[in-house]
């Protein structure tokens, strides 16, 4: 039970009505039913003692608690342990953890009725004329209320609840809710309230009202509904806040639109600042968010650094494109740790109800799917969603569901494709194979490398995989020197993610171990954008590795801004120049000359990708650069194939 309840003066328990028995009881109700513990309380069998009738009435009040959680009140009278007692009580549903519907009591002996009584038990009781005019109240009624009360309406706070309540009694000349109500004082108080049509042979009808002051409970009600629904850090509307929005909409059939944002660049900021940087960020993306928004708009922090707007289309005072765009511009403005700026953007998807999705379940599917449109567009922009966009997100959310399962289902493979060594026109030799990563599915087919990395990425089974292709691939060199050379060696791909596991330099020692190998017969490719990244950190994962021995690779070097600046600094042994210089090699003949010099000059050596004639082949050997690999020298094969051909590989 909830700890509020163990520590409440009045006695409170918990009847199990289906197996006539108290599941719960705080100590004063131990008092109250004159038992010493509760252990001896709970074994109290109240089948025998119990009428045929109270019997029927308690299952009626489970059936009213399973259909709308009705709260009751009388005065019970009870024997306990042959002593006669009465105390007014309040009955309301309990759910036990096995799912059965009891009921909760909280009980006030009759004797202190007159003393120190509860508020949320004290029964005030007023009566009114058919038309509403006052007619008397009994003492705890007239000292709330007070002695100028003329009509009932003069006690509704809100005047929408006051028609709900005509309109209920007319109906079915019963209501019974929470109401917020003037007291006295002049404050507004919640007081629990039934209202009745009652007839009589003297009167045509009056409404008769049992309010009952439940206040401070209706207050830390409120407050609990409201931490339930909101998110901690920021006091947006959280999931579980914007479903109940969205619903309540829907219900109405009122047309909004919905605003997926995604913060471009918060994970570095998370990363290089900390996390309480990185919350003070996502507070002032809030603040933001609230001072460009409409009135009556909703804002929700979805998850992480990812945002969701509600805007209702009769709110909207400019347009769509237009607010987003105000949105864009205020979210990517700079941000400040005391003195230090910090740059962050925001990447938006639009979708429209009902205009692009008459479901709620695919509105924000579809703006989802437009903010995806827009990272992929570069980010610091917003996308309208168009239709078909969201396939994109369905075939992901198929491949991280099935990519879970690929490695135990022996759906990964690895292809080998062979780096050739050049000193002059007359021919080369095999020195390295790089391990390509595939991936088929019965249900997918075959998924490029590109999805695969990205999707094992977001789902965070990217380690797991890679050290498999690190296992299986080493396990494959040992074959491929058999066929080949005995001195080739080993290239595999590592994503930034894994750069920044700090077991990752022993795991692969351990691995060369196991394998009877050197670190040298091992190269690891990696980005510019990873190195760069990992070599600003405090424990560089790569100079780890540089200093036990195994290779660094530069890979798709000329396609980002950094290695020109960073070159220097960057361990590499090899540095593989992307495959857009040698696609019009006579138009780039300065440049990959000055790569080649560049690279020489650090004393590392140049490997080019993409080599698929014969006339690229010999140019490159005159430029000096003799590391050459592409579909000219070789597909990506299966082991098999180099086995089968070993004859005619050399």
């Amino acid at each position: 039970m909830p700890i509020e309840l163990k520590n409440l003066t009045i006695a409170v328990w918990v009847y199990d009505i289906d197996n006539y028995c108290i599941h719960w009881a705080n100590e004063p109700a131990l008092i109250l039913w004159e038992s010493d513990s509760l252990e001896e309380l709970c074994s109290r069998d109240f089948k025998p003692i119990t009428s045929k009738a109270v019997a029927e009435g308690l299952l009626e009040y489970q059936r009213a608690f399973k259909k709308d959680n009705t709260l009751f009140t009388q005065n019970w009278h009870y024997s306990p342990r042959g002593i006669k007692k009465s105390a007014f009580c309040q009955f309301s549903g309990h759910v036990l953890e096995d799912g059965r519907m009891a009921m909760l009591v909280e009980a006030l002996p009759v004797p202190q009725l007159n003393h120190d009584m509860p508020a949320d038990l004290t029964a005030m009781l007023s009566d009114y004329s058919a038309d509403g005019t006052f007619i008397s109240g009994n003492p705890p009624f007239i000292e709330a209320m007070g002695h100028e009360l003329n009509h009932f309406q003069d006690l509704i706070v809100d005047p929408s609840a006051l028609k709900t309540i005509y309109r209920s009694l007319s109906q079915s000349g019963r209501y019974e809710d929470d109401v917020l109500m003037k007291s006295a004082d002049d404050e507004n108080r919640w007081y629990h309230l039934i209202a009745v049509n009652v007839q009589s042979a003297s009167e045509k009808g009056k409404i008769l009202l049992h309010q009952y002051d439940i206040h401070r409970r209706k207050i830390s009600e409120i407050a609990l509904a409201k931490e339930v629904l909101t998110d901690a850090l920021t006091g947006l509307l959280n999931r579980r806040g914007l479903d109940k929005k969205l619903t309540e909409l829907d219900t109405k059939r009122e047309p909004f639109i919905i605003y997926y944002i995604d913060l471009d660049g918060f994970k570095i900021i998370n990363d290089s600042f900390g996390h309480g940087v990185g919350d003070q960020v996502l507070q002032t993306v809030a603040d933001r968010l609230l001072d460009c928004l409409p009135e009556n708009s909703s804002t929700c922090r979805f998850g992480g650094d990812e945002f969701v707007i509600v805007v209702q289309v009769k709110n909207i005072v400019v347009d769509k494109e237009t607010l987003a765009s105000m949105l864009v511009k205020s979210l990517s403005d700079t941000y400040y740790d005391r003195s230090r700026p910090m740059a962050l953007s925001a990447s938006i998807g639009i979708a429209e109800y009902p205009a692009d999705a008459n479901k709620l379940s695919n509105v924000i599917l579809y703006a989802d799917a437009a903010m995806y449109q827009a990272k992929q567009l570069g980010k610091h922009r917003w996308v309208n969603y168009e239709e078909g966009m969201e396939q994109k997100i369905l075939r992901q959310s198929v491949i991280a569901q099935r990519l879970c399962y690929a490695k135990e289902n022996g759906e990964l493979a690895l292809y080998y494709q062979p780096i050739w060594e050049f000193s002059d026109n007359t021919g080369g030799k095999i020195v390295s194979f790089e391990a390509l990563l595939r991936w088929h599915n019965d249900e997918l087919d075959i998924v490029s490398i590109e999805e695969v990395i990205q999707v094992a990425e977001e789902i965070g089974i990217i380690n797991d995989i890679e050290q498999w292709v690190a296992q299986q691939a080493l396990s494959d060199l040992l074959v491929l020197r058999e066929y080949t050379s005995p001195d080739v060696t080993m290239a595999i791909n590592l994503s930034a993610i894994h750069l920044r596991e700090e077991t990752l330099p022993q795991f692969l020692l351990d691995l060369l171990k196991n394998k009877t190998l050197l670190p040298t017969d091992l190269v690891i490719e990696l980005t510019e954008s990873a190195l760069v990244e990992d070599l600003e950190s405090e424990y560089s994962i790569v100079r780890q590795l540089v200093d036990s021995g195994i290779k660094i690779s530069i890979d798709d070097f000329g396609t980002g801004y950094s290695s020109l600046a960073y070159l220097h600094h960057i361990p590499a042994a090899i540095v593989k120049i992307d495959r857009s210089f040698i696609v019009q090699i006579k138009n780039n003949s300065k440049t990959l000359q000055h790569i080649q010099s560049l690279i020489e000059a650090h004393e590392m050596n140049a490997l080019i990708e993409g080599v698929e004639t014969e006339e690229q082949q010999r140019i490159l050997i005159d430029y000096g650069i003799s590391l050459h690999q592409g579909y000219l020298l070789g597909l990506p094969k299966p082991l098999s194939y180099y086995i089968e051909n070993c004859g005619s590989l050399n």
